[in-house]
């Protein structure tokens, strides 16, 4: 004869273990006598005396659907409101049902890398205008330095131009 005990702390006591007894042994207050069921994804508990099966996802991810945090799964039973399986991916939002893309959140991201992008093409012409000016200042210039200071003054116009809150900004092809 075998007692299976179950936690007797919660509403729905797990399977934790079982231990041998003989026919004349009365189970403990926490034990049954019934074997438990066992299958794929579910984990025995007590419930009322009797042995039920619980949705058992322990170890798997979930994700938050306010942060999109992944965390592992501890307990039984299902998945707890705000939390989803379905990962989330970059620019999404949580619509009820599943994720989908939040456009506003990709367009901005965008928009920003677009401002990051025209300055960092406004400083590298700077620093190349400066050079090919001081060169030329100095008259220091090799053969077409001078064509290359008015070909790098234009693209630092043309750079000014573009409108970087435009998702679509097209930068100009620097000099050569």
């Amino acid at each position: 004869m075998i007692n299976y005990y179950f936690d007797n702390t919660n509403e729905l006591r797990p399977f934790t273990h079982e231990l041998e007894a003989n026919d004349d042994t009365l189970p403990p207050d926490n034990a049954l006598r019934i074997a438990p069921e066992f299958k794929d994804g579910y984990w025995p508990c007590e419930q009322n005396g009797k042995w039920v099966l619980v949705e058992d996802r322990r170890e798997k991810t979930v994700y938050n659907i306010e942060t999109k945090s992944a965390e592992k799964i501890d307990y039984l039973g299902k998945i707890k409101n705000g939390y989803t399986e379905l990962e989330p991916f970059e620019f999404c939002k949580w619509d009820g049902k599943k994720w989908v893309l939040d456009e506003d959140a990709k367009n901005e991201h965008i928009i920003k890398n677009n401002q990051n992008l025209k300055n960092s093409l406004i400083n590298e012409a700077n620093e190349k205008i400066s050079l090919l000016q001081d060169t030329i200042d100095l008259d220091m210039q090799e053969a077409n330095e001078e064509a290359q200071l008015k070909a790098w003054k234009k693209y630092r116009i043309l750079l000014t131009r573009v409108d970087a809150s435009d998702v679509n900004a097209v930068f100009p092809a620097k000099p050569e």
